[in-house]
């Protein structure tokens, strides 16, 4: 049988404490995060049954085919992104502001490492030669941005405009 010495003992306490203090952190943030998406002010997920049409975006070159997009407030859309690239890349809607802090987010993850996979219901991340879909629900009147935020990608031109009408 093993005996814990005091300072076994006390650096294991501590530890459970961090992680305690750890996980309630991440609660806070999982319920800022949902937040954050409840106040989504451009429209919500939308769902397959009501696509009032489908759009397909093509990605290639760091580059999307579309560059603007008028959409009715009310109106579901199904968003096709095609990557013709072996490079990943994402498509996210959002205000300019949200786009701004998604790179910053996403410039610190590339750093450490971390994958930039997109979890957002407003994003969606599209690996080589992948395609996949985005339902959106849209809200308005408003301007917003689709955008990839990958490093590098929205400042060579990879974003563009939705407004959405009355």
């Amino acid at each position: 049988m093993k005996i814990l010495s005091v300072f076994s003992t006390t650096t294991l306490f501590i530890g459970l404490s961090m992680g305690m203090a750890q996980a309630a952190e991440n609660m806070k943030m999982g319920n800022s995060m949902k937040m954050e998406e409840e106040k989504l002010t451009y429209g919500e997920p939308g769902i397959a049954s009501e696509v009032d049409r489908t759009i397909t975006v093509n990605l290639e070159d760091i580059a999307y085919d579309l560059k603007k997009l008028d959409i009715k407030n009310g109106e579901t859309i199904r968003f096709k992104i095609v990557n013709k690239d072996e490079t990943e890349h994402e498509f996210t809607l959002g205000t300019a502001e949200s786009q701004a802090a998604d790179r910053i987010k996403m410039a610190k993850q590339a750093d450490a490492g971390e994958s930039m996979a997109m979890t957002e219901p407003n994003s969606v991340s599209v690996g080589e030669l992948e395609t996949k879909e985005l339902i959106w629900k849209f809200a308005g009147p408003e301007t917003i941005e689709f955008a990839c935020n990958v490093p590098g990608h929205y400042e060579a031109g990879m974003s563009g405009v939705i407004t959405i009408l009355k």
